[in-house]
């Protein structure tokens, strides 16, 4: 049996159709600009921020786990009245050409206490065969449980790589047409992606534009094949934050996330995954909360334009919510 707690630094992921769990224990490292990637390791980012290592390359698990003790993380609960009035500012913006499309997120607080968050993970598996799971520690930062449906960038130096434009969303169920909004909003992660691949390297194979299910949403999404002039390294600070989860023009809707969202995003929105010298395997931290003492604070977000409607972006933050929220209810 592993004992893990609060305290400890620790990693448990489950990649994309896969049935193994994999664990990372260790204290995380800074990643500073001298920094160099030997080994297979896993690396989770701050949003817009630092990225920090474990050096103990992951093992397949099988172990009975005991996950306990989180920290104490105090959030509030961020209201429909309070997110809505932060849309609208950025519709106002958007309307005056100030910017053309910023993400804004907020925290749902959910009554919670285990004496094994592990199964809460295990759950997730259960659920989702597809997207990267994982529960993970960072004393400074604290205890993160998420699915992301997101691949920021996979694949080596010799085969080349792969990343996705994803954006748009709405029930899995909903067959109706997509609206303008949502294929506008798609189209400027599509056109920044491309323009990122082009200055660092050559698109090999793209898909078409295509509906992609994540959990109880879908999504409009599209593939990108290609290979690199540089490292994957160099080529992801350029890459990310993409105008999935930040915004156009991107320093611009930097500022406006941090004068708008009255919390600190953490995890959320930065990347997770594994990396070697060669090779990685990230992804977008989106559908993730983070555990405290009696609770999990989950976070989500919405991209608005000039076409957004306020209560509709609400109210996909809460179809959002689901894919964990469904999880945590049945436990």
């Amino acid at each position: 049996m592993i004992s893990l707690s609060g305290e400890d630094g620790f990693v448990i992921f489950r990649d994309p159709n896969s049935k193994k769990n994999k664990l990372s224990l260790g204290e995380w490292e800074l990643i500073n600009s001298k920094f160099e990637i030997n080994k297979t390791s896993f690396i989770c980012n701050i949003f817009n921020d630092d990225s920090y290592i474990l050096n103990n390359p992951p093992r397949i698990i099988e172990d009975e786990i005991i996950i306990h003790q989180p920290s104490f993380f105090d959030e509030k609960n961020i209201s429909k009245t309070e997110y809505q009035s932060g849309i609208d500012s950025v519709i106002k913006l958007c309307q005056h050409k100030i910017i053309e499309k910023c993400i804004i997120s907020r925290i749902i607080k959910v009554n919670y206490e285990s004496n094994n968050y592990y199964k809460i993970f295990k759950k997730l598996c259960d659920a989702y065969e597809d997207g990267f799971k994982y529960i993970l520690n960072h004393p400074k930062f604290g205890m993160w449980i998420g699915i992301s449906p997101e691949t920021l960038i996979s694949g080596n130096k010799e085969k080349g790589y792969y990343t996705h434009a994803l954006a748009g969303s709405k029930l899995q169920t909903d067959s109706s047409k997509w609206s303008a909004k949502e294929i506008e909003e798609h189209q400027y992660v599509v056109k920044y992606i491309e323009e990122k691949i082009k200055n660092s390297g050559t698109i090999t194979k793209e898909s078409k534009v295509y509906e992609k299910i994540a959990g109880n949403l879908k999504h409009l999404n599209k593939d990108f094949e290609f290979t690199l002039k540089k490292s994957y390294l160099k080529f992801l600070n350029t890459l990310h934050p993409t105008p999935a989860i930040a915004g156009i023009p991107l320093e611009k809707s930097l500022e406006i996330i941090k004068q708008i969202e009255s919390h600190q995003r953490s995890l959320y929105c930065g990347f997770i995954g594994t990396v070697d010298k060669n090779s990685c395997n990230l992804f977008v931290n989106l559908r993730c909360g983070r555990i405290s003492l009696n609770e999990i604070q989950l976070f989500v977000g919405g991209g608005i334009t000039k076409k957004s409607i306020a209560e509709q972006e609400y109210e996909e933050t809460k179809i959002k919510s689901q894919t964990l929220l469904s999880i945590i209810k049945k436990i």
